[in-house]
């Protein structure tokens, strides 16, 4: 039922336009929202929050498994992965910035345009991980309530404020949930482009708990591309723009098996009954 309701996830997100629905009609910001109102104090809002509805998943996905072969629970996981994915327009962010290099000039500064180009690069691969990636490593792990406890804790620190106090407690939750994820998606990518260089960053990464999660994508993402610091060096704006999208253009390709990557580790899931 797992590889299914995977397989079922992937080609809604492959092929949804729009917004999440779910996500409109039940807003997580109105319920958090009623916890301030009341005046929980910081943390045990937090719990609370995500606490609740993550217990209530759980008891449901438990009386729901053995029901008629499994169907009510695979209904219920789709709804909880549905609510757990975003939808993110991969296509508008890589033709937007494939316009940006189009439009470089001799007159535009190069230094300025590297900085833009890896800042593109770090977000762009990042967003796209986060839009799925850790919902379904906790879904694949622990079922239903995980993912659930994963966006419900995401949604939670990106409505924080700079100075709230809670913020690091829910960075860190964030980023140890992100984190394996992130290794697993990393061994994906090895296993899809240049296997040595690849597995090689990716030995590094597992030891390495201080840099950012999207960081460590983009550098096992490049090396996975076999990529090099060509675009660093070009002499010449047109000549970083042409290499940038190249490079930019292989990494798409890459990002786009790496769903079919993770269909396969759902695969290995299902084959090994967990």
């Amino acid at each position: 039922m797992k590889f299914l309701a995977v397989l079922i996830i992937i080609f809604l997100y492959r092929n949804w336009m729009g917004g999440n629905p779910l996500r409109s009609r039940v807003p997580f910001v109105r319920y958090v929202a009623w916890f301030k109102q009341r005046g929980v104090v910081p943390n045990v809002r937090y719990v609370l929050c995500v606490g609740l509805p993550v217990a209530l998943a759980l008891f449901i996905s438990l009386h729901l498994g053995g029901w008629f072969l499994g169907v009510p629970w695979l209904v219920f996981a789709l709804a909880v992965l549905i609510y757990s994915v975003d939808i993110y327009d991969e296509d508008v962010a890589f033709d937007e910035h494939l316009e940006w290099l189009g439009s470089l000039g001799a007159g535009d500064d190069l230094a300025t345009a590297h900085a833009r180009e890896q800042e593109f690069r770090l977000v762009t691969t990042y967003e796209i991980f986060q839009s799925l990636y850790p919902s379904l490593f906790w879904f694949l792990i622990l079922g239903p309530a995980a993912a659930l406890a994963y966006v419900l804790s995401r949604l939670y620190l990106d409505n924080l404020e700079d100075e709230d106090p809670e913020l690091r407690l829910v960075e860190q939750v964030v980023y140890w949930m992100e984190w394996p994820a992130a290794r697993l998606t990393g061994l994906v990518f090895a296993l899809l482009g240049h296997f040595g260089k690849c597995f090689e960053e990716w030995i590094a990464t597992l030891t390495d708990t201080r840099e950012s999660i999207g960081i460590v994508l983009v550098r096992l993402a490049g090396a996975a591309l076999g990529e090099d610091s060509e675009a660093e060096e070009a002499d010449s704006v047109d000549t970083f723009a042409s290499r940038s999208e190249t490079a930019n253009n292989e990494l798409r390709g890459l990002l786009d098996r790496a769903l079919f990557g993770w269909l396969g580790v759902a695969a290995i899931v299902a084959i090994l009954g967990l």
